[in-house]
């Protein structure tokens, strides 16, 4: 076996659990008496590297599928990001709208350029979807009194007809976020140019380069 001298976060592949045991035996070993350094007895253990629970590996897992092998993102990173992204967008903030989005974007391409090479594309959908239903619910809540209200919704080109009970209602916050009259007014598009980041089209072209690459 090879080893690299100053490198912390190792993982050795095996064929079998049985190779594997020896492996993690003669590498103790080696690192112990030979290079005189301390090895974490807790977290050096064999597993199946497409155990989900078990298999960490900075950040990421391993996944197998009838194509073969694969990566993806661990769970725990998964969640740890998701949460900060609900940090960013908490609408206790009493930031603008548009700084929010800006936070946001800078938060998520950092992420997006370290776990690009993982396959996570409808993942990525379903945070997109859910951090724009996140920033409609903080647009709504910033234009606070209902006459605000109804004075952007007819602004965004809702009939006044429609402006008025929606701008009086008493629905919470993540309900309207969710309502149709929320996605007719703050569009997609009006998102974009206030500065909401499509991110999952920079994961498609990272991801692209890196299986063309």
């Amino acid at each position: 076996m090879r080893f690299i001298r100053y490198a912390d976060d190792i993982v050795v592949l095996a064929k079998s659990k049985r190779a594997a045991t020896r492996l993690l035996k003669s590498s103790r070993t080696y690192l112990e008496n030979k290079l005189k350094l301390q090895m974490n007895a807790q977290k050096s253990k064999v597993v199946s590297a497409v155990a989900r629970k078990h298999f960490k590996f900075l950040g990421f897992a391993l996944g197998k599928n009838r194509n073969g092998m694969y990566i993806r993102v661990h769970p725990q990173s998964l969640t740890k990001a998701k949460r900060k992204l609900k940090e960013l967008t908490s609408r206790s903030q009493g930031r603008n709208a548009r700084q929010v989005m800006e936070n946001v974007k800078v938060y998520i391409r950092g992420w997006i350029g370290y776990f690009y090479v993982a396959d996570m594309k409808r993942i990525l959908q379903s945070w997109n979807e859910w951090l724009r239903r996140r920033m409609r619910m903080y647009i709504w809540k910033e234009w606070k009194k209902p006459r605000t209200k109804v004075r952007n919704l007819r602004k965004l080109g809702v009939p006044e007809g429609q402006a008025y009970p929606w701008g009086n209602t008493r629905l919470g916050y993540w309900r309207i976020a969710g309502s149709a009259i929320m996605q007719r007014s703050v569009t997609n598009k009006r998102l974009v140019q206030a500065g909401y980041y499509d991110f999952p089209a920079q994961y498609e072209r990272l991801r692209q380069l890196y299986l063309n690459g």
